[in-house]
């Protein structure tokens, strides 16, 4: 996942401009709103995942495992990649990304539209049920007794030209994330399907977060 192109693409959810409808939002599904509050009680955790990216240009879709870490104080690391090929991290100071294993840090702007979002919904900080109620409406919601489906646009002019959509299935039971989709204004997608959490030491976290 080369950081230019990708993390514009992957992480920093880029869509086509939409117009929001002239209608009266629609309630955040209940289970959302679990999930948000349950958010707040999260121990300091680490989580692998698989990405599978889509584009115009590819003729089949790409898969690359991955590991999230997240932390109570709102940093967290990202690596796409075994060995990772690309890391990105959110401490208390800085936003900065790496490519490769003998590449250099860069600092990314958290205010630039192109990351803001997807930096605040990885710390969690987009995670509460006011937050994601002033920057989502919900377009859909299906719930089965494993999954609950549930589609959100961004309100926001500016963030809509950069992210179309955000697909997440929750679990009912546990109130877990267990997929989320990103669909994009140049055609691309990103789908990242979250297995079990486990938790992290205070130790684990500084190694982590250190340059």
């Amino acid at each position: 996942m080369a950081l230019v192109p990708v993390l514009r693409i992957a992480f920093l959810l880029v869509v086509s401009a939409l117009t929001v409808q002239a209608q009266a939002p629609k309630p955040l599904p209940p289970v959302l709103l679990q999930w948000a509050e349950a958010q707040k009680d999260m121990p300091d955790m680490v989580v692998a995942f698989r990405q599978t990216r889509t584009t115009p240009a590819l003729k089949q879709p790409v898969s690359t495992p991955g590991k999230f870490w997240r932390f109570k104080d709102g940093a967290f690391r990202w690596e796409l990649g075994q060995p990772a090929a690309t890391i990105l991290v959110r401490d208390g100071t800085e936003f900065r990304v790496r490519e490769g294993a003998d590449g250099a840090w860069q600092a990314l702007d958290e205010k630039d539209a192109r990351y803001r979002m997807w930096s605040r919904f990885l710390s969690g900080q987009e995670a509460s049920p006011e937050e994601l109620q002033q920057h989502f409406l919900v377009d859909a919601a299906e719930q089965t007794a494993e999954v609950t489906a549930i589609t959100l646009r961004p309100k926001a002019p500016f963030i809509r030209r950069h992210l179309r959509q955000l697909d997440l299935q929750i679990s009912p039971k546990t109130f877990r994330l267990l997929q989320l989709r990103v669909l994009q204004g140049d055609g691309a997608s990103l789908t990242m399907a979250f297995s079990d959490p486990e938790t992290v030491s205070a130790a684990e976290k500084t190694k982590l977060l250190a340059r």
